[in-house]
């Protein structure tokens, strides 16, 4: 029950990063249509794509993360359904 309870706020703060970072990317996104006539705009321009190319790394793996959170709830689930059903039988 308790590995259960921290399993599923992993789980909300996974999805909670996973917004933060698809914001992030959007605001990132917005500053590509502006035109950037100095040296020192251009190279802001290129640190904000390795920056947003980072956070959609970071995004994937978070994504990864949810689906082995996602198999861990369910073997956690599992293995609670079991307990109950040896407390029972008992």
């Amino acid at each position: 029950m308790m590995f259960s309870a921290t399993l599923d706020s992993m789980a909300f703060q996974l999805d909670d990063a996973k917004k933060t970072t698809r914001f992030a990317i959007t605001q990132l996104d917005s500053i590509g249509p502006l035109t950037w006539k100095s040296a020192a705009g251009r190279a802001f321009y290129e640190r904000v794509l390795e920056l947003s190319s980072w956070l959609e790394r970071l995004n994937q793996e978070l994504s990864e993360s949810e689906a082995y959170l996602s198999a861990a709830i369910r073997e956690i689930q599992e293995l609670e359904s079991q307990i109950v059903k040896q407390k029972m039988a008992f």
